[in-house]
């Protein structure tokens, strides 16, 4: 979502909190009206909660967060930094980048991410694609483009994140990655993966879940704080604490017909008449990955030829397949 002027969401009136007479942001799914001051502190309560009500974080954890440089990714680390000066020898947090090599793109997200650490005194550590692939996002799309089996830039992009940000969390010790997945991320990752017939995938994603020893030793916890806040209130939330973020979305994403997309386009029209539909989403996902999770039988699986990393059926993962495809 990008708004070039958050005053259109302000309107005249009283907030509901605390009677002030202001300009107030109306929340239509709650019916509420929020002055400024509530609306943000409301924001930072709900990420706590979600952190407690989840039991995403123990006062031990070494967490690192993934950061772009973007709204979400800036207002969760905002958050997480105020956390972890309320508690008492708390791990320092880490700031992990990944550069995808997105030319006109990228570059813009990591300037803001550095300047946002340099600032607060966050470690911050970037991962290039074309050092750890071989290739940079847009060589790989060049490349692939002439393949019968393209399959747009966003699934090249989601396989090489994934691993990269895994492995860099767990180089740099954490055994916690935060994620900038807001509501909205949430609910049309849930309908996609409902329209796809992905079932297992949904299982597996279930928050509550206990990974055996074998899969803890490959992969690295992930938590998203922001999942039960709307994308346009992380926006309004990031405007109204004057946080500096880079507000485009990735070029990749607005010009190619990929399906999350058109979903996101469907949940949209659909919130002109049903406010709430990305909670009932949420809870439906919620709902369903627990049924599915616990309905599920534990099956075995490959070990990566290359990596190690678990292969489902195939001999070499994901990741490893892609990287084969690349040598020249």
């Amino acid at each position: 979502m990008i708004i070039t002027d958050y005053n259109i969401f302000l309107k005249k009136g009283n907030c509901s909190h605390c009677s002030n007479c202001s300009f107030v942001i109306h929340r239509k799914y709650s019916g509420e009206r929020l002055c400024p001051e509530c609306f943000t502190n409301s924001i930072e309560k709900n990420i706590y909660q979600t952190i407690s009500k989840y039991k995403m974080l123990k006062p031990q954890d070494k967490i690192i967060v993934a950061l772009s440089g973007g709204k979400d990714s800036i207002a969760l680390l905002y958050n997480l930094i105020q956390i972890q000066n309320k508690k008492h020898r708390s791990e320092p947090l880490i700031a992990l980048t990944i550069n995808e090599g997105i030319k006109d793109y990228r570059e813009h997200g990591l300037k803001i991410a550095r300047k946002f650490c340099r600032l607060h005194d966050i470690e911050h550590v970037v991962i290039s694609s074309k050092e750890e692939v071989g290739s940079t996002l847009d060589e790989i799309v060049k490349l692939k483009k002439v393949d019968e089996d393209y399959v747009y830039a966003c699934n090249y992009c989601a396989t090489i994140r994934r691993r990269l940000l895994n492995d860099g969390a767990r180089k740099l010790g954490g055994n916690i990655l935060a994620m900038g997945h807001n509501l909205t991320d949430l609910a049309e990752t849930y309908l996609m993966n409902i329209v796809s017939n992905r079932y297992k995938l949904i299982a597996n994603q279930y928050l509550f879940k206990q990974e055996s020893n074998d899969i803890r030793q490959f992969f690295v916890k992930k938590i998203s704080p922001l999942m039960r806040i709307p994308e346009e209130e992380i926006y309004l939330y990031s405007n109204i604490e004057k946080l500096d973020y880079y507000p485009s979305h990735c070029p990749n994403r607005e010009k190619e017909p990929i399906l999350r997309k058109r979903v996101l386009d469907f949940i949209q029209e659909c919130k002109k008449y049903t406010p709430e539909i990305e909670f009932n989403l949420l809870n439906g996902f919620l709902e369903l990955s627990e049924i599915l999770y616990k309905q599920s039988k534990k099956t075995s699986y490959n070990s990566c030829k290359k990596c190690g990393y678990p292969s489902g059926n195939n001999e070499l993962c994901t990741y490893c397949k892609l990287k084969d495809t690349l040598i020249k």
